[in-house]
Protein backbone atom coordinates (compact mmCIF):
# COMPACT_ATOMS: atom_id res chain seq x y z
CA UNK A 1 0.00 0.00 0.00
CA UNK A 2 1.04 3.15 -0.90
CA UNK A 3 -0.11 6.54 0.93
CA UNK A 4 0.18 9.86 -0.72
CA UNK A 5 -1.22 12.95 1.28
CA UNK A 6 -2.27 15.68 -0.70
CA UNK A 7 -2.75 19.49 -0.21
CA UNK A 8 -6.88 19.72 0.98
CA UNK A 9 -6.41 23.65 0.33
CA UNK A 10 -6.01 22.86 -3.54
CA UNK A 11 -9.27 23.57 -5.54
CA UNK A 12 -8.64 19.97 -7.02
CA UNK A 13 -6.58 17.14 -6.62
CA UNK A 14 -3.19 16.90 -8.20
CA UNK A 15 -1.35 14.40 -8.28
CA UNK A 16 2.64 14.07 -9.29
CA UNK A 17 3.50 11.37 -11.62
CA UNK A 18 6.44 10.46 -14.44
CA UNK A 19 5.89 10.54 -17.98
CA UNK A 20 8.46 8.33 -20.73
CA UNK A 21 8.86 9.69 -23.67
CA UNK A 22 11.40 9.01 -27.04
CA UNK A 23 13.68 12.07 -25.67
CA UNK A 24 13.68 11.87 -22.08
CA UNK A 25 10.96 11.20 -18.95
CA UNK A 26 9.59 13.90 -16.79
CA UNK A 27 7.42 14.59 -13.41
CA UNK A 28 4.12 15.68 -14.16
CA UNK A 29 1.27 17.09 -12.43
CA UNK A 30 -2.36 16.09 -13.27
CA UNK A 31 -5.35 16.12 -11.55
CA UNK A 32 -6.99 13.14 -10.18
CA UNK A 33 -10.19 12.95 -12.13
CA UNK A 34 -12.82 10.06 -12.38
CA UNK A 35 -14.98 12.32 -14.60
CA UNK A 36 -12.56 11.97 -17.20
CA UNK A 37 -12.64 8.95 -19.23
CA UNK A 38 -9.14 8.97 -21.06
CA UNK A 39 -6.26 10.40 -19.61
CA UNK A 40 -5.08 13.98 -20.78
CA UNK A 41 -1.47 15.57 -21.03
CA UNK A 42 -0.52 19.32 -22.29
CA UNK A 43 0.22 19.56 -25.90
CA UNK A 44 3.48 21.12 -24.79
CA UNK A 45 4.47 18.89 -22.09
CA UNK A 46 4.33 15.91 -24.92
CA UNK A 47 6.22 17.93 -27.16
CA UNK A 48 9.14 18.53 -24.59
CA UNK A 49 9.69 14.36 -23.79
CA UNK A 50 9.93 13.99 -27.88
CA UNK A 51 6.12 13.21 -29.02
CA UNK A 52 4.23 15.29 -31.70
CA UNK A 53 1.14 15.18 -34.15
CA UNK A 54 3.33 13.38 -36.21
CA UNK A 55 2.79 10.15 -33.76
CA UNK A 56 -0.78 10.16 -32.79
CA UNK A 57 -2.68 7.12 -33.03
CA UNK A 58 -5.99 9.40 -34.57
CA UNK A 59 -6.96 13.16 -34.04
CA UNK A 60 -9.50 13.39 -31.59
CA UNK A 61 -11.58 15.80 -30.08
CA UNK A 62 -12.73 16.63 -25.99
CA UNK A 63 -15.67 18.35 -25.04
CA UNK A 64 -14.98 20.42 -21.86
CA UNK A 65 -17.64 21.09 -19.35
CA UNK A 66 -17.97 24.45 -19.90
CA UNK A 67 -16.75 24.72 -23.21
CA UNK A 68 -16.92 23.62 -26.65
CA UNK A 69 -14.90 20.88 -28.39
CA UNK A 70 -11.25 21.25 -28.73
CA UNK A 71 -9.31 19.12 -31.03
CA UNK A 72 -5.99 17.32 -30.49
CA UNK A 73 -4.96 13.93 -31.67
CA UNK A 74 -4.06 10.30 -29.55
CA UNK A 75 -0.90 9.12 -28.69
CA UNK A 76 0.86 5.88 -27.19
CA UNK A 77 3.15 6.51 -24.05
CA UNK A 78 6.16 4.66 -23.90
CA UNK A 79 5.32 4.16 -20.08
CA UNK A 80 3.72 6.48 -17.27
CA UNK A 81 4.47 5.85 -13.38
CA UNK A 82 1.98 6.66 -11.37
CA UNK A 83 1.96 5.21 -7.41
CA UNK A 84 4.70 3.45 -8.00
CA UNK A 85 2.57 1.86 -10.82
CA UNK A 86 3.95 1.43 -14.59
CA UNK A 87 1.90 1.80 -17.40
CA UNK A 88 3.05 0.92 -21.32
CA UNK A 89 2.25 1.71 -24.41
CA UNK A 90 -0.97 4.35 -22.95
CA UNK A 91 -3.06 5.99 -25.31
CA UNK A 92 -3.39 9.45 -24.01
CA UNK A 93 -5.46 12.14 -25.49
CA UNK A 94 -3.05 15.27 -25.97
CA UNK A 95 -4.58 18.80 -26.26
CA UNK A 96 -3.65 22.48 -24.68
CA UNK A 97 -4.11 22.93 -20.93
CA UNK A 98 -2.65 26.90 -21.67
CA UNK A 99 -5.36 27.65 -18.83
CA UNK A 100 -4.20 25.28 -16.04
CA UNK A 101 -0.21 25.34 -15.80
CA UNK A 102 -0.22 28.66 -13.66
CA UNK A 103 -2.16 26.63 -11.19
CA UNK A 104 0.93 23.25 -12.20
CA UNK A 105 -1.83 21.55 -14.10
CA UNK A 106 -0.50 19.70 -17.36
CA UNK A 107 -3.35 17.07 -17.63
CA UNK A 108 -6.01 15.02 -16.10
CA UNK A 109 -5.09 11.56 -14.91
CA UNK A 110 -8.48 9.82 -16.17
CA UNK A 111 -10.98 6.91 -15.54
CA UNK A 112 -9.15 4.66 -17.77
CA UNK A 113 -6.29 4.58 -15.47
CA UNK A 114 -7.73 4.77 -11.78
CA UNK A 115 -10.20 2.45 -12.66
CA UNK A 116 -7.57 -0.07 -12.40
CA UNK A 117 -6.12 0.76 -9.01
CA UNK A 118 -7.71 0.28 -6.10
CA UNK A 119 -7.58 3.58 -4.39
CA UNK A 120 -9.32 4.33 -0.91
CA UNK A 121 -9.86 8.98 -0.57
CA UNK A 122 -9.97 10.52 2.74
CA UNK A 123 -10.68 13.52 2.30
CA UNK A 124 -11.39 15.31 6.10
CA UNK A 125 -7.22 13.61 6.17
CA UNK A 126 -5.66 14.67 2.64
CA UNK A 127 -5.15 11.47 2.84
CA UNK A 128 -5.31 9.08 -0.97
CA UNK A 129 -4.40 5.41 -0.34
CA UNK A 130 -3.20 3.18 -3.60
CA UNK A 131 -3.65 -0.65 -2.48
Amino acid sequence: MQVIQFDRTQAIPVVDLRIFGPNKHRKVGLVFDTGSAITQVDTEFIERIGYSARDAVHVSGVQGAVGGVQEGYVVRLAKLSVFGIDFQNLPVLVYDFDNFKEQGIDGLLGWDLIKQLHVELVGPGGILKVF
